[in-house]
């Protein structure tokens, strides 16, 4: 058993996804004056799937496609946090992660507050409890570069999901990302842009379901689950904002 299956489970032992609430389902949303044909499908979906969001959320939010390369380093930036906390020294020592962080200038695709886990000890206990929120931002960064599509459940990555993505879908610690980025195949922009506006409906859903309101499925809950939708959101929204840092990406609702 991996070191990830140890730690967060398999897909074996996750729990059931919620089932959809019948009475959120409409199956002609309420038109708006800007309503468009990708947010008329993002509804219908999210109504499929138990989700009320508000029917007149704006349209024109000025997304425009980061480069590449800064999608992957932002991905890869989570890498080297999770092999820092998740793999000990003896198996993958300090320097070698070091060396793939300066190397790709990685520290530039961190928060202050990430860049000061490389700081700590590798078995910090309240770093690891923490690092699990950064699979759910991985989950649509790797899907940018060829991974399965991040879903809608709540539910959260498992151990081995991660250790697919790191194994898989990201570049080996001891190349360089600017090189590997030309052989991955993206997703289309127009794809990611649905994708994007599908889980802003589904963060609008939560967020008032946080607030008291009947707005997710039968057995979500708004916080454990919506804070997966949430998260998974960041990195959707992170994506097609270019030119805002992670820290500063609007995830208004």
């Amino acid at each position: 058993m991996s070191l990830f299956k140890k730690l967060f489970g398999s897909k074996e032992n996750n729990e059931q996804k919620p089932e959809p609430k019948k009475d959120n389902v409409q199956e002609t949303p309420a038109e708006v004056a800007w309503m468009t044909d990708l947010r008329r499908n993002n509804l219908a979906i999210s109504a499929a799937a138990g989700f009320a969001p508000v029917r007149s959320l704006p349209t024109e939010l000025g997304r425009s496609l980061r480069p590449s390369l800064e999608i992957a380093n932002r991905l890869h930036a989570i890498k080297a946090l999770v092999l820092w906390l998740m793999v000990p020294p003896e198996n993958l020592s300090d320097e070698r992660i070091l060396d793939f962080i300066q190397r790709n200038g990685l520290t530039d695709a961190m928060t202050k507050e990430e860049t000061s886990i490389l700081n700590v000890a590798r078995d910090d206990e309240q770093a690891r409890n923490a690092i699990g929120w950064k699979f759910e931002n991985a989950w649509p960064l790797a899907w940018y570069f060829g991974y399965k599509e991040p879903e809608i459940s709540g539910q959260m990555m498992t151990g081995e999901q991660m250790q697919e993505i790191l194994s898989d879908f990201t570049c080996p610690l001891d190349e360089n990302i600017a090189d590997w980025i030309k052989n991955q195949e993206t997703v289309s922009e127009e794809k990611l842009m649905q994708k994007e506006d599908l889980f802003y409906c589904l963060h609008n859903a939560v967020r008032s379901a946080q607030m008291g309101s009947d707005t997710v499925p039968n057995g979500f809950d708004p916080m454990g689950n919506g804070g997966v939708i949430h998260e998974r959101r960041h990195s959707l929204t992170f994506m097609v904002s270019n030119g805002d840092s992670w820290e500063n990406t609007d995830l208004n609702t």
